[in-house]
């Protein structure tokens, strides 16, 4: 399977691309006042509104730097309810993909309740990686607060 590769402060991370759409450079996003931090705004994609978690955010508490590597990762999200729609995910240095089989991937022995989206592990050359899991990224407050008319839309 590819992943692309993110980082969280020095700790890599890999996001399978079977939901990636594509990866956009980093764009001004129009902020949402008074969502949760983890919310970065919203961007125009193709003539559609589209939703942005930071990911920075969600993990470590701080908004992402824009970087030169800063990037938009559109993910075609499942919904609780059914269907899907788009979601950027918001990454710092967003530069390469690695092929990794699933069996590559361990059960971390940990479970961190209010980090539900991370997944299993991974160990190549460099250390340690860890998938994120895009079903899980979104609570289901949030993923009501974002997509109010999925219902209607997918």
């Amino acid at each position: 399977m590819l992943h692309v590769l993110f980082h969280l402060d020095d700790q890599r991370y890999a996001l399978e691309t079977g939901r990636l759409v594509e990866v956009v450079p980093f764009v001004e996003l129009r902020e949402l006042p008074r969502a949760p931090a983890c919310v970065a705004g919203l961007f125009d994609y193709r003539g559609r509104m589209v939703p942005v978690i930071d990911l920075t955010a969600l993990a470590l508490g701080r908004p992402s730097r824009v970087l030169h590597s800063t990037r938009i990762l559109l993910i075609d999200y499942p919904l609780a309810e059914g269907g899907s729609r788009p979601l950027g995910l918001l990454a710092e240095r967003v530069v390469e993909t690695l092929k990794l089989a699933p069996e590559a991937f361990t059960d971390a022995g940990v479970e961190i309740p209010e980090a539900h989206y991370l997944g299993r592990v991974a160990h190549d050359e460099r250390g340690l990686l860890q998938a994120i899991e895009t079903d899980a990224l979104l609570t289901p407050e949030v993923e009501a607060l974002l997509f109010q008319d999925a219902a209607t839309c997918s």
